[in-house]
């Protein structure tokens, strides 16, 4: 079988000391295997997961280059002067006051020296936005004169103009990419265009490993359809002490939840290792408290007697006492394809499987034999058609 993972789970453990543990031995193995190659920087950065969002629109960032996600709302808010035609709580774009009036953000990164990019690549850029979820990509070209050229000048203004560009802190010949959205749809999707744009450009130093741990992630996501919160990692996540109290709802029922409990608010005891820009591993330190674990499975939309039929195991454990424990576990082939410059992980897999899951060195799987279905209470009624 393919060795892909590296579980380490360990007991009297804190997060802090995982972290520690599992940073030495990517050193070592650093300098084991690749010992003429850099780290950008040890001890490796920290970022908590709102950090990482804000600056960057990902839980994985490459820290190999900048381009960071810049927040233009201090540009546009307030009159820039008596020759703009908007109000002075207005920008004067519909699509940006839009989405500033109901929480939204707009937000731009600096693309350096693209400017004098052709139309072609622009609308490239945009088709990507919008495939990526956005309703559109606003784009101002710096030219070399200082002067913008851009469709929603017209709206700004000259001043908010000036304001935007010395905000995004641009220069002469950089192109600024704009995406005005839901916070979420806004952070992912100039998150991959930093990504794309960096790669295009070849921004980040091929040579250079760099690391950094993001920590503090959402302990729960909100499910509308089934009203209840589910785990961002998984369900035996432990919760930071600091937001202990936040596991509860409105209500003070823990089946009666919605989307403005204060359990929305709860980090976890949850970390990630990235590594230039893939996630190279995760973990978390778990609950380890009987009642803690049913508060949390209650807010998870789990009953009474569905969690002892589930969990009823692990709750009762908990009963007699269960020390601190956690771990993490390591994509053995994601660092293996990076520490040999490869972008496919089966380039580094002794015998990949194909799209469809199958071994065509071992032509597996086989078909069963007609008792394996009888085992299972199954019966071969061959391919659906039509």
């Amino acid at each position: 079988p393919e060795f892909t993972q590296l579980d380490l789970e360990m007991s009297f453990v804190d997060e802090a000391s995982v972290i520690a543990f599992v940073e030495e031995l990517a050193i070592r193995v650093m300098a084991a295997v690749v010992p003429d190659r850099p780290l950008l920087q040890v001890p490796f950065p920290r970022l908590t997961f709102a950090e990482a969002i804000e600056r960057f629109g990902s839980d994985k960032p490459d820290l190999r280059f900048g381009m960071e996600l810049v927040d233009l709302a201090p540009a546009l808010a307030g009159a820039a002067d008596p020759a703009d035609r908007a109000a002075p709580s207005t920008s004067g774009f519909r699509v940006f006051d839009e989405a500033l009036a109901t929480g939204g953000w707009v937000r731009a990164i600096v693309a350096p020296t693209m400017a004098g990019a052709s139309r072609s690549q622009t609308d490239e850029l945009t088709e990507l936005a919008r495939t990526w979820g956005a309703k559109g990509l606003a784009l101002l070209a710096v030219e070399p004169d200082g002067s913008v050229r851009s469709s929603i000048t017209k709206f700004l203004g000259p001043a908010r103009t000036a304001a935007v560009v010395a905000r995004a802190g641009a220069k002469p010949g950089d192109l600024i990419l704009v995406v005005a959205d839901r916070r979420e749809v806004a952070a992912d999707v100039l998150g991959r265009l930093r990504t794309e744009l960096g790669n295009r450009l070849r921004l980040a130093d091929p040579n250079v490993f760099a690391y950094c741990w993001i920590t503090e992630f959402p302990m729960y996501k909100w499910d509308e359809e089934n009203r209840r919160w589910d785990a961002t990692h998984n369900p035996f996540s432990g919760v930071r002490p600091e937001d202990l109290e936040l596991l509860t709802t409105v209500s003070g029922d823990l089946a009666q939840r919605s989307p403005d409990d204060p359990a929305g608010r709860a980090r976890a005891l949850q970390y990630d290792l990235a590594l230039n820009g893939w996630e190279l591993g995760g973990g978390s330190v778990r609950i380890n408290q009987h009642d803690l674990l049913a508060r949390s499975f209650a807010l998870q939309g789990q009953t009474a007697e569905g969690m002892v039929e589930k969990f009823g195991a692990v709750l009762e454990a908990f009963e007699y006492g269960a020390p601190p424990h956690g771990g993490i576990a390591l994509g053995i082939d994601r660092w293996a394809a990076l520490l040999t410059d490869q972008t496919n992980i089966r380039e580094v897999m002794a015998f990949p499987k194909t799209q469809s899951g199958s071994d065509l060195m071992l032509d597996a799987p086989s078909a069963p034999e007609p008792g394996q279905y009888a085992e299972l209470g199954l019966r071969y009624v061959g391919p659906i058609r039509g």
